[in-house]
């Protein structure tokens, strides 16, 4: 297994003061990288749209790697999800490329910063998702990353470290959209894993979950903290006869979850989410 640590930044300003004291400089990247996201139009040649997300990335690289970077907003980068755990020591941000094929690429940083205050280490995430086989089984880096668009971060204790569980949306391709619960934890020597074997389905630990589903219809895949599950719709074929034919699944109006029982995720099935 490869890892790479883009590298790490220093910062000594307390939380507060890094808020109202963010450089210019992160201003202009954040407005060129708004111009050059908004370059990329659908239409465009395939060729043309990676060259402009290579420049992205590298500017994307720059800019994160000044100190204040952690806690800047970026709210203007529309076109890019930011989210951030709630114990602020780890910041994700992704983004895909649609191809002219309907196919979609995956592009991202971990930002972590493991004692909470003295440095932020930079990884960049390379997305090898269209060669991967049996991503539900396997253990990942950053360099052979299960991309995904992120949108929520959960935490929990697990074997001693912080586990980070990731719920992510794919579009993946014009028949099939998908959603996945992956998770993520850091080494003591602050080197990442994507996948610790903690969703337990069917007797069995798997290391991530990936639902698949006709790319007409919504999935909802989100954490419920009333429950202190993850809610998801259950997803059925609309016939018999489509029964592993995954452009025909959709939700069936019921609900399973995973609750965190014991240090796993537990699959609990059919739950009553009726007046929630």
């Amino acid at each position: 297994m490869r890892y790479s640590v883009v590298f790490f930044v220093f910062f000594t300003l307390g939380t507060a003061s890094v808020l109202a004291q963010f450089s210019p400089v992160l201003n202009e990247y954040e407005k060129d990288l708004q111009q050059r996201f908004a370059e990329i139009v659908p239409l465009m040649p395939d060729s043309i749209k990676i060259k402009h997300n290579n420049y992205i990335e590298k500017h994307m690289t720059d800019a994160l790697s000044m100190a204040e970077a952690f806690f800047y907003p970026f709210d203007s980068l529309k076109n890019i999800g930011k989210i951030t755990s709630r114990d602020q020591k780890l910041r994700l941000l992704t983004w895909n490329l649609l191809y002219s094929d309907g196919t979609h690429q995956y592009y991202g940083f971990v930002l972590y910063r493991p004692d909470n205050k003295a440095k932020h280490f930079l990884l960049r995430l390379t997305d090898r998702s269209a060669t991967i086989e049996n991503p539900e089984m396997l253990t990942l880096d950053t360099e052979n990353w299960f991309g995904a668009l992120y949108y929520e971060i959960i935490e929990k204790k697990w074997d001693g470290v912080t586990l980070y569980t990731l719920l992510g949306y794919d579009p993946n391709n014009m028949f099939i959209s998908k959603k996945i619960i992956d998770n993520l934890y850091f080494r003591e020597d602050s080197i990442p894993v994507f996948g610790a074997p903690v969703f337990k389905k069917n007797n069995a630990f798997l290391h991530r979950i990936i639902f698949e589903y006709s790319a007409r219809v919504s999935m909802s895949l989100r954490y419920n903290q009333d429950l202190k599950m993850i809610v998801f719709d259950h997803l059925s074929p609309a016939k018999p006869s489509y029964t592993g034919s995954y452009q025909f699944y959709g939700p069936d109006f019921s609900f399973d979850a995973f609750k965190f029982t014991d240090d796993h995720w537990e699959l609990v099935e059919d739950i009553d989410m009726r007046n929630r």
